[in-house]
């Protein structure tokens, strides 16, 4: 199990955030927010964070969805993992990136990520890495519609999502994360 986990929620005001999140760095070993990361009005989490002296490491990466996700080190050694808000992309994040990290922290191998034929690719309007919400059936991954990374009740279709990489071309074998791995 995952124990410790405390939700909070914070209102987007930069005293109430940095005094939730200070009090959260000193309670905390991995510090997992969502929302406040993007470039809005009320994105203030990476501007709080680097006047808690956390420093970042990257700030938005070439996926979608996701692309607005955020990581930094605290001065004490904490990973902070800043997901977006939007629920599908807060999801695919936490699957890819912090739940491998928290068990590659707890001493546990890897679970190997397992291969299907996607059976179509997205539409793609960049050179982004792709994460697809799919139904896995058999060898093949076939892309579950969605109406974009705000569209959590779509997952419900799916079975996990796959990793289309910007080079793909054509449908073909890709990674595929299971949303309850086996």
């Amino acid at each position: 199990g995952w124990g410790g986990v405390m939700p909070v929620h914070v209102p987007d005001r930069h005293d109430a955030l940095a005094a939730a999140l200070e009090k959260a760095l000193a309670a905390s070993e991995v510090l997992v927010l969502s929302g406040g990361v993007s470039a809005g009005r009320f994105d203030l989490v990476p501007a709080v964070l680097k006047a808690l002296g956390v420093a970042e490491v990257f700030h938005k990466i070439r996926q979608k969805p996701g692309k607005p996700l955020w990581f930094g080190v605290s001065t004490s050694g904490q990973a902070v993992f800043g997901l977006p808000g939007n629920p599908v992309s807060a999801l695919v994040c936490l699957y890819r990136y912090v739940l491998p990290f928290l068990d590659a922290c707890a001493g546990r191998a890897p679970l190997p990520v397992p291969q299907a034929v996607l059976t179509a690719l997205p539409l793609r309007k960049n050179d982004f890495t792709h994460f697809v919400p799919v139904q896995r059936v058999g060898i093949e991954a076939r892309p579950v519609p969605t109406g974009g990374s705000g569209d959590f009740l779509s997952l419900g279709a799916s079975s996990g999502f796959a990793e289309v990489a910007p080079e793909l071309t054509a449908p073909g074998p890709v990674p595929v994360f299971s949303w309850s791995p086996s």
